[in-house]
């Protein structure tokens, strides 16, 4: 009850100032040329039929792909004018926060039948079976534009970021040891991350009542598989620990150092939906999904997009779903639920997919398992967890995704920690 009325208190205050009135939410099922800069979209064939375009980006997982290049606009989320950037009650911003998950076994894959309108049955989630973990940290929160951002300033001050010429970097697409990691303003309008000035900066992004709001504490979006492993490596270094991974051939060190690194697909879905007893189908220890609890497609053409972003991506502030800060800012009076996982960590259905270590896939068996990292090669990597462009049935802890390049970036893939203490 003190937080609600705490956040009411706030929340009184925000109306006073940004006169709020209602807005129609501004979602579609395909990217919109005006708000994500796509030129084109297709339904997406197969998996195997993915590419990546050095300069581009993709729109999604499992529909739709985007070809073209966003257009260019340079005015486009700038820095806002004095007193048009908004600052929300009950800001999180993260800061590498981990939670530490005790070793043990857990049942992994889907417990429950599926369901006839999801579509065609996703087998691979099955079946059941046991899966033994070594105890290891895994991140609150996904990895924000600001934590990425920070990085990356630390890392241009090292020489570490190049070119697609590999030359010094100078702006647009940004390339780290021979792979291109992330994009920036300059090479697509759905990176939140600019570079003026020499330095990295986080963008706004307009939103509820035509009010500008910081991505600051959004979970970072257009970077690759490479980028984040890029990331883990340089956290690392900040912090004095030993980089996990060897960039000259992107190989995981064994045994597992004690840096920063991407979480297996079985210490995923483990921090995601066990809880010691029973596997919860939505990653906040619930088998029910609304809008009060994620940031998903919950209807054809309408996302939970809770800030009321226009632009591309319309991801939530990490941890927006935690019991105090409302569903919608459109409608003050309908609340989220605290969501956390079993473990305690936020915005494991929807936001953003997330990038781990696994190559695609190791198979499911009957057959208990121990540490599983999935296969030693492969051409696809695995991401987990659904973001807001996304139909709720992706959102199950036990979904696994279809496979993408590890090249590959999209305004709905992003990232989070893992570390073995």
């Amino acid at each position: 009850m003190k937080h609600g009325a705490a956040f009411l208190m706030n929340m009184a205050v925000f109306l006073l100032v940004v006169a709020w009135a209602s807005c129609a939410q501004q979602s579609s099922p395909e990217p919109n040329p005006e708000n994500g800069g796509a030129t084109e979209a297709r339904k997406e064939a197969s998996a195997e039929n993915m590419t990546t375009d050095g300069g581009g980006v993709v729109a999604g997982e499992e529909s739709v792909v985007v070809d073209g290049a966003p257009e260019k606009d340079a005015d486009k989320n700038a820095a806002p004018g004095a007193g048009n950037l908004v600052e929300l009650p009950g800001k999180v911003v993260a800061h590498s926060e981990m939670l530490p998950v005790p070793s043990g076994a857990f049942k992994m894959g889907r417990p429950y039948e599926w369901e006839e309108e999801w579509g065609p049955e996703r087998t691979i989630e099955r079946p059941v079976h046991e899966v033994y973990l070594d105890a290891y940290e895994i991140g609150k929160y996904p990895v924000t534009n600001q934590e990425y951002a920070d990085a990356l300033n630390w890392a241009l001050a090292q020489g570490y970021l190049r070119d697609e010429n590999g030359d010094a970097f100078k702006n647009g697409l940004i390339y780290a040891y021979g792979q291109p990691i992330a994009d920036t303003e300059a090479s697509t309008s759905w990176s939140q991350i600019a570079f003026k000035r020499g330095a990295f900066e986080v963008r706004v992004n307009t939103g509820y009542n035509n009010h500008e709001f910081s991505m600051s504490d959004h979970p970072v979006v257009t970077v690759n598989w490479f980028g984040a492993v890029a990331y883990c490596n340089w956290l690392s270094e900040i912090k004095g620990l030993d980089p996990c991974y060897n960039t000259a051939d992107w190989t995981r060190y064994e045994p597992v150092r004690n840096g920063f690194r991407l979480p297996t697909e079985a210490e995923w879905e483990r921090a995601a939906g066990w809880d010691g007893e029973r596997h919860w189908r939505y990653g906040f220890t619930s088998d029910t999904l609304d809008i009060t609890r994620a940031n998903y497609c919950y209807e054809t053409g309408k996302h939970a997009n809770p800030l009321g972003l226009t632009n591309v991506p319309r991801t939530n502030p990490v941890g927006w779903y935690n019991g105090v800060n409302p569903a919608r800012l459109s409608d003050p009076d309908l609340l989220t639920l605290d969501s956390r996982s079993p473990v305690g960590a936020y915005d494991m259905s929807g936001n953003v997919w997330e990038w781990c270590h696994d190559w695609w896939c190791r198979p499911f068996s009957e057959e208990p398992v121990s540490n599983p990292a999935g296969p030693q090669t492969g051409s696809y990597r695995t991401l987990r967890g659904c973001a807001w462009f996304y139909p709720g049935h992706l959102c199950r802890s036990a979904h696994r995704s279809t496979p993408k390049p590890p090249d590959r970036r999209s305004y709905n893939y992003g990232f989070r920690l893992a570390r073995t203490p």
